[in-house]
């Protein structure tokens, strides 16, 4: 269903109507607003579509209209048929008043009416979407004390729990916007507690822990003198909540739409049900929700998701496994788990880089939630296994074209198969499709279309798409008849499909069918519009006429946001067409979208590292479009949505032997995959790139390489290959002599040496460059090594030089205000607090970590600023002032206790010593 907040606008009858009562009363006929006869007519309009489609007796109308107080029955009834009367003629075509025996009816479609729109966006978990249909107060320029009185309080409570379910799902983002927005909510709705709760833990997340317990004491007592209650269970949860120093769980709602169009299934989503109801209190298994491509796995798993999602309060994840998909590798379940675990909130740094650790990371994450889990697609029991969740309170939903019986035979997972749809369910999806009426006029060419399509609902969609536009099913049927190629699925010899892709791709446009066949050089898993621009050389308006023709004849799918992606069995069937086309179309094709994606992601990599580096450009082939985001935050949100994209690009790019895509994708790459901490897949996409330059003989490119597979190397504790990559890179970098890069360098050097436990190395490297270091003057990486001199000196007890460096840096960084606060910056003012500490120049020390966790918090880097929250508070404990420290090592104690590190032991001694 389509989640944009207006009104879908149907056709019946060759007019399109809305009726509107989310607000003013409105009807509009073709877009143009219909005049509602005021007074008696608006509240006999208005009750009848807050009963739409349901039988409202004249007894009741009466009632409404004269506001409880009719004249005699003979008179009401008549003025009543007036008023029925005048209202049908001033609908017009837009009339929707019908009589039944005894009493009066709307008959409007769910999508006509934007209260039944807002109930189908709320019922799917849309609240933002839902929220936005409403225009103000409901009903307000309808003169009804009883309708007020009656039936709008009730809708507004359904607002107010939409908006409470919209507000519980922007505090799993921790979003301080929300505060203002709850303070206005509390005092117009002060008894209602949800808001109240919601007001304590954005306080709470937004560091406001006082005010967030004076909100609590705020509504205890007006609970007590209002009502003379104490505040419910949400309440209490909150106020512990923050008590503790918790933050509220992130609760990822990921589940995509059900399907709009659904028939049948009923025996299967019973067997679900009853899956569900049987073993309380064991992790539930429903492996095999299988069958053949194609058949609606994923549209009966949506289904019945979605009738059971409330009871999985924790959330629901989902993932496309892509277990089948010819055009892409099945997704690594670690990529998986390490996306899960940043959809539950946690922070990208600390997802562990390991496999093992990473995967025992999610199982534990699991362990205390209950959550619905989706896994779409899988290709075996394998690619499954490491992703099933710890505890018991979960439940899996896997669907998959193998059995998996690996899991039904260990795991107890309980198998659900899927087949084909039967003769009556294929004619109810065509009807739900295209209208009973056209199915019941040619019930001929139905039977020939459901005999052709052999009950594969993915066939019978296709179908439907064709007729949706108008065109006669005979002719169809004939279109259909008239295909020789195989059976209706490629999974089964009996049922081909290419015939009905075939068809299908005749019936869009020659653009749209270029487009299409143009795709499957694309490896997925979705495609932007700005990519099939660049696969097919055409402009921004052209791709997207096409990709939406595709998706009007069910060749593509829109997922929102400007992406697009093709059905696996219809990849296949594009990747079979790419294929034969001509070596030197299908060359200039790949080179276009090799160049989208490659400068594309160089640009987004310039804004966040900073850097320029000509040397990676050139410039993208006639054709290839480049994105170039605005900003940092742009670029980041760019390489969030195309990060598996750009990782399935490095493969094609390596099948096609373009080993300048591989080395300037695995380039631009770097940064991103160590920010979202898959190391592992870092290390594999640079050794990757790094083997492209040395075929290349680009030796520039060979040292950025060894530069950022040292910095992965060094996240990975692999210290020995850490300084072979450095020491080359630093062999490679004395051929082009840019002296930032050289200090670089010799700071990671140095880092490593002081990890290995060898300071004097690590100091050494550093001073053997000072001679050099004079050509980085008033620069900010003068300020950087600097930094790291300093740090050096320090380690050895060199305090003064130390001092001296540290505060030579400070002052350096104070000249370049619009930098982002870097790690270098905060380990300048760490290093110098932990020299006054131990000089004991106390003041100096406090002033120096306040400045270093400052830095931090704007970086959110939570680990390091525990560190530093229990340095400051050893400093406190030095000068006595026990208060403070006590608050420093609280919230320590909560970052650690949130990151399971093995330090909560040391901070929890700490604090147990002030008592």
């Amino acid at each position: 269903m389509d989640s944009a907040p207006h009104l879908a606008r149907l056709d019946f009858g060759g007019v399109i109507v809305e009726y509107r009562v989310l607000g003013q009363l409105e009807v509009l006929l073709d877009g143009e607003p219909v005049v509602v006869p005021a007074g008696r007519g608006r509240v006999l309009l208005a009750t009848l579509l807050l009963r739409a489609n349901e039988f409202v007796p004249i007894d009741q109308l009466v009632d409404r209209i004269w506001d409880g107080a009719p004249p005699a029955p003979d008179r009401a009834h008549k003025t009543l048929q007036t008023v029925v009367l005048r209202l049908r003629q001033a609908l017009g075509a837009a009339n929707c008043v019908r009589t039944v025996s005894g009493g009066y009816s709307a008959q409007v479609e769910p999508h006509q009416l934007d209260l039944a729109r807002f109930r189908a966006l709320a019922g799917q978990g849309q609240f933002r979407a839902a929220l936005q249909l409403w225009r103000g107060p409901v009903l307000a320029d309808v003169r009804s004390e009883s309708l007020h009185h009656e039936d709008v309080p009730r809708l507004v409570e359904e607002q107010l729990v939409a908006l409470e379910r919209r507000i519980d799902d922007d505090l799993t983002r921790a979003t301080d916007v929300l505060v203002p927005e709850l303070r206005s909510l509390v005092q117009k709705h002060p008894l209602r507690e949800t808001f109240w709760a919601q007001l304590m833990l954005a306080l709470h997340r937004a560091g406001q822990q006082a005010e967030a317990l004076a909100a609590y004491q705020e509504i205890r007592e007006l609970l007590a003198e209002e009502l003379g209650a104490s505040p419910g269970q949400r309440l209490r949860e909150a106020h512990e909540q923050v008590l503790r120093g918790e933050a509220p769980l992130v609760v990822p709602r990921q589940l995509p739409p059900a399907p709009p169009h659904f028939v049948g299934r009923e025996d299967e989503l019973k067997r679900l049900t009853e899956t569900l109801a049987a073993r309380p209190g064991e992790p539930l298994l429903i492996s095999a929700i299988n069958g053949i491509g194609g058949v609606g796995k994923t549209a009966l798993a949506l289904q019945w998701a979605h009738q059971v999602a409330d009871c999985f309060p924790d959330g629901q994840l989902h993932a496309n496994l892509r277990g089948f998909d010819t055009g892409a590798e099945p997704l690594n379940p670690a990529a998986v788990a390490r996306d899960f675990l940043l959809a539950l909130g946690v922070p990208a740094k600390d997802v562990p880089s390991s496999r093992e650790a990473l995967i025992a990371s999610y199982r534990s994450e699991l362990a205390r939630r209950r959550v619905l889990l989706v896994l779409d697609n899988a290709r075996d029991v394998e690619q499954v296994r490491p992703l099933l969740p710890g505890g018991t309170a979960s439940l899996v939903l896997i669907t998959s074209r193998n059995r998996l019986s690996g899991l039904v035979a260990r795991e107890g997972a309980r198998p659900v198969a899927v087949d084909v749809l039967d003769e009556q369910a294929a004619v109810a999806l065509l009807a739900e499709r295209i209208g009973a009426a056209r199915v019941n006029a040619e019930p001929g060419a139905v039977a020939r279309l459901v005999e052709r399509c052999a009950g594969l609902p993915l066939a019978l969609g296709i179908v439907a798409a064709r007729a949706a536009y108008g065109d006669s099913l005979t002719v169809l049927a004939d279109e259909l008849d008239q295909e020789r190629l195989d059976a209706l699925d490629i999974d089964d010899p009996r049922t081909g499909i290419r015939s009905v892709f075939s068809w299908s791709l005749r019936s869009v446009g020659e653009a749209a069918a270029e487009v299409f066949v143009l795709l499957g050089l694309h490896p997925g898993p979705d495609v932007t519009v700005a990519a099939v621009a660049s696969l097919a050389a055409l402009s921004l308006t052209e791709a997207r006429k096409a990709l939406n023709e595709l998706v009007a004849g069910s060749l593509a799918s829109a997922l929102g946001a400007g992406r697009f992606a093709l059905h696996d069995l219809l990849r296949d069937y594009a990747a079979e067409r790419a294929a034969e086309l001509p070596p030197a179309r299908h060359a200039e094709a790949q080179r276009r979208m090799f160049d989208h994606y490659v400068h594309s992601s160089l640009a987004a990599w310039r804004m966040i590292s900073n850097v320029t580096a000509e040397q990676a450009g050139g410039l993208p082939v006639r054709g290839a479009l480049v994105v170039a985001p605005a900003d940092y935050d742009a670029a980041q949100e760019w390489f969030a949505a195309e990060i598996r994209v750009l990782l399935s690009v490095v493969s094609r790019a390596e099948a096609a032997g373009a080993d300048d895509a591989i080395w300037r994708l695995a380039l631009s790459l770097h940064l991103i995959l160590l920010f979202s901490g898959d190391l592992r897949e870092a290390e594999a996409v640079e050794q990757r790139g790094l083997l492209a330059a040395q075929r290349l003989g680009d030796r520039w490119a060979e040292a950025r390489l060894h530069r950022c597979l040292a910095a992965t190397c060094i996240g990975l504790r692999a210290l020995p290959q850490a300084v072979s990559h450095l020491e080359a890179a630093l062999r490679y970098e004395s051929e082009f002599g840019p002296l930032p890069e050289e200090s670089n360098l010799l700071r990671g050097l140095s880092f490593v040496y002081e990890l290995q436990g060898r300071r004097q190395d690590a100091l050494r490297v550093l001073e053997e460059f000072q001679p050099k270091a004079a050509g980085l003057r008033g620069s900010l990486e003068e300020a950087n090594y600097l930094s790291a001199l300093g740090f050096a000196h320090h380690k050895v007890g060199e305090h003064e030089q130390a001092l001296k460096a540290c505060s030579r840096a400070t002052a350096l960084f104070d000249r370049f205000p619009d930098q982002m606060p870097t790690e270098a910056r905060a380990t300048a003012f760490e290093t110098l607090g932990a020299i006054h500490f131990e000089l004991s120049r106390h003041a100096e020390s406090i002033d120096s970590y306040r400045e270093a966790i400052g830095l931090l918090r704007q970086m959110k880097a939570v680990k390091d600023l525990a560190v530093s929250l229990v340095n400051l508070a050893k400093v406190h404990l030095a000068t006595g002032d026990a208060g403070s420290a006590r608050g420093h090592l609280v919230e320590a104690e909560s970052i650690y206790l949130q990151l399971g590190r093995p330090e909560l032991a040391d901070v929890r001694e700490l604090l147990s010593s002030l008592d």
